[in-house]
């Protein structure tokens, strides 16, 4: 299979972060608001949004930094965080969501395992491995399919996730989905990139 990235790594518009091996995190990239400027500390997750960027700390706290509007992160403790074109979602330790900015900030009730924020839709996998995704919905993206997940990933007009059975499964626009063969798929990893339409997916497979 493919090499999986040793430490979290995260792509946005015109900037980029990843967390390194001592648990700091670096940025390059475009930073005229400052997105590309991480604050100091160690940290287990970072996503990347148009520009801003948030982090999980180590101690589970959330801090985000670029475009003031966007980074202003709600309090709390946090297991995993996702920013998408211009709204963020966070998995608090206790399986609640939250969600901020933007019109998709009304999410779906129950506890969630992991949560996916791409351009105009969010995707998450409950606590009972169901689908969930809200937001707009163009070509079908929040009609999540019928199945027990174990991790999804949200793209532009698609989203990619992963059953428990180890087979992929995609949904929305028929054009903008990637291609992929069957067999047991380890993860889907999805990149939005709304100002040119443009897509990059990756699903990483077992041998």
């Amino acid at each position: 299979m493919p090499p999986q990235p040793a430490r979290p790594q995260t792509s946005a518009l015109r900037h980029n972060c990843a967390v390194k091996a001592d648990g700091s995190v670096a940025c390059w990239g475009k930073n005229d608001l400052g997105q590309a400027t991480p604050p100091a500390g160690t940290f287990g997750q970072v996503a990347t949004g148009a520009a801003y960027s948030c982090d999980v700390k180590a101690d589970g706290g959330l801090v985000c930094w670029g475009a003031n509007d966007y980074a202003t992160p709600p309090v709390g403790t946090f297991r995993q965080v996702s920013t998408g074109y211009l709204h963020s979602c966070g998995v608090q330790g206790d399986g609640n969501l939250v969600c901020w900015h933007n019109r998709y900030a009304t999410q779906p009730a129950g506890t969630f395992s992991q949560v996916s924020a791409g351009s105009w839709h969010i995707c998450g996998v409950k606590i009972d491995g169901s689908l969930a995704c809200w937001g707009e919905s163009y070509y079908g993206e929040t009609t999540p399919p019928a199945g027990t997940f174990s991790q999804v990933s949200a793209g532009l007009y698609f989203s990619c996730g992963v059953m428990t059975s180890g087979s992929a499964s995609c949904l929305g626009g028929q054009q903008q989905r990637p291609g992929h063969a069957t067999g047991g798929y380890l993860h889907a990893d999805l990149h939005w990139q709304p100002a040119h339409h443009y897509r990059s997916a990756r699903l990483w497979c077992e041998d």
